[in-house]
């Protein structure tokens, strides 16, 4: 087998080439071949055949390009090359099967050479694997830059190459070799010098001086520089005819010493890279285009977890990225640990010191200046093609002393802050691993056998891990080095977030700490937002309820948000919005459970900025309700802070609001409930009811409210409170009605109307028995139903409560209907419409127009039913309603579609669309059952 990337894209088995079916082949195959050995991911595979286009089939055709690629492979006597490894796949060759591997082998043997020109042989073999361009024929950006890495790392060797043969004084043989190199790279001041020295060594001084001259020219209108001081200093040398630049002595020994490229120290202090590294592929693949541009006047390289934290795997990806590009830095590599978040982080003179040290500066020749250090430091490290990867920066300050002055080198840093003081500078984020990845670095730390034998304890390990490698890498460590121990009994003890942070830890390395180091590094009113930010019982926080939680300034609070979102203890979840990784909300919560009594104050502040906002919001969308809370109940001391109090300006923000706090609300009913102090169970029911204004306006009655509800029963209880306990018992039956439950919901009404009863409440009691004659209604026993409604309706109407009566008689209409009485069902939801109207109630408009809608629909009355459809749909936008929608324009294509009119049709089949994609399954399951219902034989 011949496989070959350095030149035109080459695959052959015994002389006889191995076909490839269209570009996608040859691309899935190429991007297999740059990674010989070592897996290729499949987002990398998707990423190389479609530069970031990617169809929804994406996955399906790379395998599917796989299996022809094995297809064509075994045809020719060569199958099970290409392996199947977890996430991607593998291909399998040896070093003289791929041009690559012989190549790099080569060129390793040549540094191995006992003597220059030993070397000199090594390097010509490795440079004669070539063919061309890497790659030269395959269009993917994705390949491309992985081309011009593997460009760049021939013209390193091939530079290396001409010095040495320079040195050994081959300088005829090689001069047509530089001049055509230089022609390749013309900005290429090295080669530049190489091609002016092997001229001038030939006798041809005119023409080395006319290659510097044009030289100085390009560099001046392409890159507006003028040459390094080494070209300038060798063109003043020809120019002179300086003695040392004749024919050098041909003892080995002496060449040695006049070859630049190789100095008398090449450190190589790069920590060992891991061999279970996971993922990253667009990260890696970045980096790599990234760094292959250094020796071109390329700067520095940042690497900085903008969206991560500790334990994101900052330093992993470094090491494996600058083991990566080990080839285009041939003169060593400097590393150091900055601490940069230690109570004493390491002095960049003392840095400074030691990297001069590596790179075989004698101690007594360190100047003891740090700003002369640096000089040295510069000009030691000029011209040579150097790596110098500097970990876990504090701030700019630190770094910039031992930033490198030459483009041949390359900086890669790491650090928790995007370092903003650092000039040109490439930043890169690093989040946590995806769920692929972290799978698959789980698997390779526990073994592939312990991962399919408890799959759902893996996946929960995994979930609680939340995708933070460090945590990823103790759990699975705990689990391999544990006898005995099984995935579900390390999931169950993850499972306690009391002890969660106990049991991330193994030996050294504890997630814990790593939060710890982090938040030592604040200051002092930044660390305690982070400390009340624990207290915060839901997912996501928002300015406005940090500005509550905190009791401070706005712009005090939003700095502090600022810099715990810059020392990444912090995420943003959209616009004003922030949360916490799981892992690090863990700590959090451990620290303010630890706080002082004052701080917990926090909490009270936070929960009534909820039910203030709730309350507000509600009345914004139904203002006719009566508040969750009583004006007597906002005292000074639950009353939130002025600044906290967003300006819900109408309907809609009101509505918007309350989806984006909607988890959160829930989390703080569910907060309340589990108290046991009497302010916090009071809130219980509060919130509800405040709340549940949203739920009733759009009629989406999610199967989380039962338990919310009964949540809510339950505190009230607790308590003492009847009324309340009543008013939840109402809620929570007509969650249970929509829910299709009538009996339980009849059971929640009862008693909620044998409460309203014994406390003497007879509006309350009265309003019950509209809920129980409901109930009944659904349950087939019409006859009682009808009568009650009848009679509530007639007395709502002369005390003169119109409102309470629209609300009867659209239930009334609804009862009759299921009772066959469709003409009394039309008259009392018109007569409700009616009343709706004029009291410009959009919400109940909505609910009544549908509920026309339907009913003309079924007794046929097509053209009437198509126009309070259009009627309803109006209203339903305007309610912000997002299953109704859906079920109404389906009964307006119905009705248009008897009616004959096509266009009407295809208009709401067309917005039908865009409805039910906004929906999720178990919504459109509720609308189609629906349809169902009422139209059993379409």
């Amino acid at each position: 087998m011949r496989f070959g990337v350095l030149g035109t894209l080459l695959a052959g088995v015994d002389g006889v080439d191995v076909p490839l079916n269209g570009p996608r082949q040859a691309k899935v195959l190429a991007a297999l071949l740059v990674e010989a050995g070592r897996t290729v991911g499949m987002q990398r595979l998707v990423d190389v055949m479609w530069d970031g286009d990617q169809p929804a089939t994406a996955v399906r055709q790379v395998q599917d390009a796989v299996s022809g690629l094995r297809r064509n492979l075994a045809g020719c006597g060569a199958a099970n090359v290409i392996g199947t490894v977890r996430g991607g796949y593998r291909i399998r060759l040896e070093t003289a099967q791929l041009d690559l591997l012989a190549f790099e082998n080569e060129r390793r043997l040549a540094q191995q050479g006992a003597g220059t020109a030993e070397v000199v042989a090594g390097l010509r073999r490795a440079l004669a694997c070539w063919r061309g361009p890497a790659l030269a024929d395959l269009s993917s950006r994705a390949l491309e830059s992985e081309g011009a890495r593997l460009n760049a790392l021939r013209a390193a060797v091939h530079k290396e190459c001409l010095g040495l043969e320079l040195a050994l004084g081959r300088h005829r043989e090689v001069v047509d070799e530089a001049n055509a190199l230089l022609r390749e790279h013309p900005l290429d001041e090295l080669v530049a010098e190489q091609a002016i020295l092997a001229l001038y060594r030939s006798g041809r001084r005119g023409e080395a001086l006319e290659v510097y001259r044009r030289t100085r020219l390009l560099l001046a209108e392409d890159l507006g520089v003028d040459p390094a001081p080494a070209l300038r200093e060798l063109h003043r040398r020809v120019l002179t005819a300086d003695p040392s630049l004749a024919e050098p002595a041909g003892h080995d020994s002496a060449v040695r010493a006049q070859v630049p490229l190789h100095p008398a120290v090449t450190p190589r202090q790069l920590p060992a890279d891991l061999s279970d590294f996971t993922g990253r592929q667009p990260l890696v693949g970045r980096l790599l285009d990234l760094l292959g541009g250094a020796g071109q006047g390329g700067g520095p390289v940042v690497l900085s977890a903008l969206n991560g934290a500790g334990g994101v795997g900052k330093t992993s990806l470094a090491v494996h990225v600058a083991h990566r590009v080990l080839p285009c830095f041939p003169d060593g590599q400097l590393h150091a640990d900055l601490h940069g978040l230690d109570a004493q982080p390491a002095d960049p003179g003392e840095v400074l010191a030691r990297f001069l040290r590596a790179l075989g500066v004698a101690a007594h020749d360190i100047p003891t200046d740090r700003e002369e250090r640096e000089a040295l430091y510069r000009s030691t490290v000029y011209g040579r093609r150097l790596l110098i990867l500097l970990d876990n920066a504090r701030d700019a300050a630190q770094v910039r002393p031992l930033l490198p002055g030459s483009g041949s080198c390359a900086a890669l840093i790491t650090s928790r802050g995007a370092l903003p003081g650092l000039d040109g500078v490439h930043r890169v984020a690093v989040d946590v691993l995806a769920e692929e990845e972290a799978r698959e670095l789980f698997t390779r730390i526990v073994g592939g056998e312990v991962v399919a034998a408890e799959p759902d304890a893996v996946a929960q390990v995994l979930r609680i891990c939340a995708g933070l490698p460090l945590a990823i890498r103790i759990a699975g460590s705990r689990l391999a080095c544990q006898p005995g121990w099984t995935a579900r009994m390390l999931a169950d003890r993850l499972a306690d977030e009391s002890r969660r942070l106990d049991e991330l830890h193994v030996e050294d390395r504890a997630v814990r700490a790593g939060f710890a180091v982090g938040y030592a590094a604040l200051a002092e009113p930044v660390a305690r937002l982070f400390r009340l930010l624990g207290l915060v019982p839901g997912p996501t926080v928002s300015l406005p309820a940090a500005l509550a939680l905190a009791a401070g300034s706005a712009r005090e609070t939003e700095d502090a948000l600022w810099a715990l979102l810059a020392a990444h203890l912090l995420q943003p979840a959209g616009p004003g919005r922030y949360r916490f990784h799981d892992l690090i909300r863990v700590y959090a919560v451990e620290l303010a459970t630890a706080a002082e009594p004052s701080e917990r104050q926090g909490l009270h502040r936070l929960l009534h900025w909820y039910l203030h906002t709730a309350d507000h919001a509600a009345g914004l969308l139904t203002p006719s309700r009566v508040p969750a809370a009583e004006e007597g109940y906002w005292s000074a001391d639950n009353l939130p802070v002025g600044a906290s109090r967003p300006d819900l300006g109408g309907f809609d923000e009101a509505q918007s609001w309350f989806d984006a706090e909607s988890r959160n609300l829930v989390a703080a009913v569910h907060l309340a409930c589990a108290g046991s102090e009497p302010w916090l169970l009071g809130l219980a029911h509060r919130l509800v009811s405040a709340f549940w204004a949203s739920v009733y306006v759009r009629g989406e009655y999610e199967p989380r409210w039962e338990g919310i509800c009964a949540a809510a029963i339950g505190a009230t209880a607790a308590l003492g409170d009847l009324a309340a306990q009543a008013t939840m018992r109402k809620t929570l039956g007509i969650v249970l009605l929509s829910g299709n439950k009538p009996q339980e919901a009849l059971a929640q009404f009862e008693q909620a109307q044998a409460i309203r009863s014994g406390l003497g409440d007879e509006a309350g009691a009265l309003a019950c028995a509209v809920d129980v004659a409901c109930a009944y209604g659904r349950l087939g026993r019409n006859a009682p139903a009808i009568a009650t409604l009848q009679t509530v309706a007639a007395r709502y109407q002369q005390a003169g409560e119109s409102s309470r009566a629209a609300y009867v008689l659209n239930n009334l209409g609804i009862v009759c209907h299921q009772a066959g009485e469709s003409t009394a069902a039309i008259r009392h939801l018109e007569a409700s419409l009616r009343i709706k109207t004029e009291l410009g109630d959009v919400v109940g408009q909505s609910k009544t127009l549908t509920s026309l809608a339907e009913i003309l629909y079924v007794t046929g009355r097509m053209e009437q039913a198509a126009e309070r459809s259009e009627q309803a749909l109006v209203a339903l936008r305007r309610s912000g309603s997002r299953q109704d929608p859906a079920l109404v324009l389906e009964i307006a294509a119905l009705a248009y579609r008897a009616q004959r009119r096509p266009a009407d049709v295809d208009r709401c089949r067309t917005e039908l669309v865009k409805v039910y994609a906004a929906l999720d399954p178990r919504q459109r399951a509720t609308v189609q059952a629906e349809l169902t219902r009422l139209t059993p034989t379409v």
